[in-house]
């Protein structure tokens, strides 16, 4: 899916449910907030994610949440990554101690999406979700789509 297809659907959402997107949010993220991170963390961030920081931020979206690259936030990215995961960046979790996270190869972070379980520490079978707009939809908006 790319950044176009996703804000409409978006768009449309809006339209019939704007309470779905009025909970906790962050501000939006800056390419200053991107690269200060990337540099930290010495990995590059997949693009889709870069775009969707830019133009909506972190936090509550639908019925989810998404990691920001914001500090102070609640959501905070820094704050949700351990070292004790090696190889993973956790980009959101499911209130139940499990994480969605990129698997970083050679200091990149792949686009598809893998769903790590705290109980097994360890990622479960397969790709989760092909891209975060995937994610997004699938996890924040498949109740009203």
């Amino acid at each position: 899916m790319d950044l176009d297809t996703f804000k409409e659907i978006i768009r449309n959402i809006k339209t019939k449910h704007p309470h779905f997107f009025e909970l906790e949010r962050a501000i939006s993220e800056s390419m200053e907030d991107v690269i200060a991170f990337q540099r930290q963390y010495q990995i590059i961030l997949p693009e889709k994610y870069i775009q969707f920081l830019l133009n909506f931020g972190g936090g509550y979206f639908g019925a989810t949440i998404i990691y920001s690259l914001d500090k102070n936030s609640y959501f905070s990215i820094y704050s949700h990554n351990p070292d004790k995961v090696k190889g993973l960046l956790f980009m959101a979790d499911n209130e139940c101690g499990d994480y969605y996270a990129f698997q970083i190869e050679n200091g990149k972070c792949k686009e598809e999406i893998v769903f790590y379980n705290h109980d097994s520490n360890a990622i479960e079978q397969g790709i989760e979700f092909s891209d975060v707009f995937e994610y997004l939809v699938k996890t924040g908006l498949c109740s009203v789509i």
